[in-house]
């Protein structure tokens, strides 16, 4: 299974039905990362048999990174989760308000603060059940979208009214 995000085509199935996908190899990963000209550094991990043994850091913009998980079926990784950490600028209070604003008005992704004001953005993307290409691509945009406002929203945190 090779799965393209961008502008590949839409295999059917034999009603004429959008083909759904229920998992992605790490590699068939990587190289739709590079197809939609995303540049990455691959990583390897102890997944310790819950996430496949590496994670891909992506350079768009916004650093952001791409884990598997589930990846012991056929399928390959039913489970990809996007993660990114920013670092606060200003007190946790200040941040806490901010973070329960974002995840009050952003469904898709949510975020939430860590030790030493260690901010995380994450989301998840479910591919079990089956997923058709076109819906793939439109959660990484949401992704790719959010994690731009995000950095903005946090950045205008740390500044004083």
């Amino acid at each position: 299974m090779f799965l393209v995000l961008g502008s590949a085509p839409v295999r059917a199935d034999e009603a004429g039905m959008p083909s759904l996908y229920h998992g992605i190899s790490m590699e068939d990963l990587g190289e739709t990362l590079l197809l939609e000209g995303l540049r990455f550094e691959q990583v390897p991990i102890d997944g310790k048999g819950v996430v496949a043994n590496q994670r891909f850091d992506v350079i768009d913009g916004v650093q952001w990174s791409v884990l598997g998980y589930d990846c012991e079926n056929e399928a390959g990784c039913s489970e990809l989760q996007l993660r990114s950490v920013f670092r606060a600028a200003s007190s946790p209070e200040n941040i806490l308000a901010r973070l329960n604003s974002w995840n009050a008005a952003n469904r898709f992704t949510r975020a939430y603060l860590m030790e030493e004001q260690n901010v995380i953005l994450e989301m998840d993307i479910y591919l079990r059940g089956g997923q058709t290409l076109q819906n793939i691509r439109d959660q990484i945009t949401i992704w790719r979208q959010s994690a731009r406002r995000f950095s903005t929203t946090l950045a205008s945190a740390g500044k004083t009214q």
